[in-house]
């Protein structure tokens, strides 16, 4: 497998926290980060001169994100006393590509960019606790940056005809959720999370669930899926700054964390 595919993790917009609750009044802490295969399924919209609005659709599986792929970070971690949990997670992805399409009288070439940051931060209570199961609400943030930058050419007849196409789009929600750990033996967990986001978007969903394994006194490992749903859009179609990001993101990962 390439590096490339491998960086794919860096793009998750958290980490799955494979966390036991302890009963300790003292502040434990975890960060960490991971290997994630994300699959890209949705629409995208945007303005442009010459068309219109036009709305693409956007299959994208793991390989063809690995090709596209220009830089990737990302890191997720955690801080709790034994009640209250904070978690926090930031990403960056950048994707890059470009392609050539053959006309009747001529050629159209397309680059085009396209960057997506974000962080999120959200704190949990215990609402129900036993020897075995831990359920939390969480309520929190979420940021999300957009930076789409396109330039097409078209040679035809003997004329050139370049178009640029910049968007810039950014919003923050609300978050909302339950999460679960379930012990399953000493040092295995099940950890599962649901949360709901709305405020700048038109609403953000997110499924995550995976099995933990404290194979260190300081090391953990989790094995886990995630489905997020997103749908953004700003103004409406038809608008000059009309961008939609209507998108299912999922997948599955491997994370590392380091517990202190």
């Amino acid at each position: 497998m390439k590096a490339k595919q491998w960086l794919i993790v860096l793009c998750v917009l958290g980490v799955v926290m494979n966390y036991s609750a302890v009963a300790k009044a003292e502040w434990n802490f975890g960060v960490g980060t991971g290997l994630f295969r994300l699959n890209v399924d949705g629409d995208i919209g945007f303005h442009t001169n010459l068309q219109g609005p036009v709305e693409l659709d956007v299959d994208l599986d793991p390989d063809d994100i690995d090709d596209l792929m220009e830089t990737a970070f990302g890191l997720a971690g955690y801080a709790t006393d034994g009640t209250w949990m904070i978690q926090y997670s930031l990403s960056q992805l950048e994707l890059e590509g470009d392609s050539r399409t053959t006309l009747s009288d001529g050629s159209l070439y397309s680059d085009l960019n396209f960057e997506m940051m974000g962080g999120e931060l959200t704190v949990g209570f215990p609402v129900a606790a036993t020897d075995r199961i831990t359920l939390r609400a969480h309520c929190g943030v979420r940021y999300t940056k957009h930076d789409w930058d396109s330039e097409v050419t078209v040679v035809e007849g003997g004329t050139t005809t370049r178009l640029n196409r910049d968007i810039d789009e950014s919003w923050a929600d609300i978050l909302f959720g339950m999460s679960a750990d379930v012990v399953l033996a000493e040092k295995w967990t099940w950890n599962s999370l649901v949360n709901a986001g709305f405020g700048g978007s038109e609403g953000t969903y997110l499924v995550s669930t995976g099995v933990s394994w404290r194979f260190f006194e300081h090391w953990s490992a989790a094995l886990y899926g995630k489905y997020t749903a997103v749908e953004y859009e700003n103004e409406e179609e038809g608008d000059p700054d009309w961008y939609l990001y209507d998108v299912d993101e999922f997948g599955a990962g491997l994370s590392v964390l380091f517990h202190w």
